[in-house]
């Protein structure tokens, strides 16, 4: 569905919409969203290490290096999407 199906659909073809202002609340949201959730990951991360008997430069050596690794497998999960969302808007 492209916008000219959308305006199409709600029956108003004087529909207008600032596509700036609307892809920066995407964006503005999309980056709380990644907030939160960096926050709730390195927190569990720091309570697996904890149960696990670290403390102190142990800890945050530990969490470091599993977020570190968590971003890479993030990044490749990323990559491939959007390879494939690029694929999909493909004409061809």
């Amino acid at each position: 569905m492209n916008f000219d199906d959308i305006k199409n659909e709600l029956n108003n073809p004087t529909f207008k919409i600032d596509i700036g202002t609307l892809l920066v609340n995407i964006h503005s949201t999309n980056l709380m969203n990644s907030y939160h959730l960096k926050s709730i990951l390195k927190r569990q991360v720091e309570i697996l290490e904890l149960q696990k008997g670290k403390t102190g430069q142990e800890l945050e050596s530990a969490v470091e290096i599993e977020i570190e690794e968590l971003n890479n497998q993030f990044s490749e999960w990323l990559k491939e999407d959007l390879i494939n969302v690029v694929n999909d808007c493909s004409h061809d």
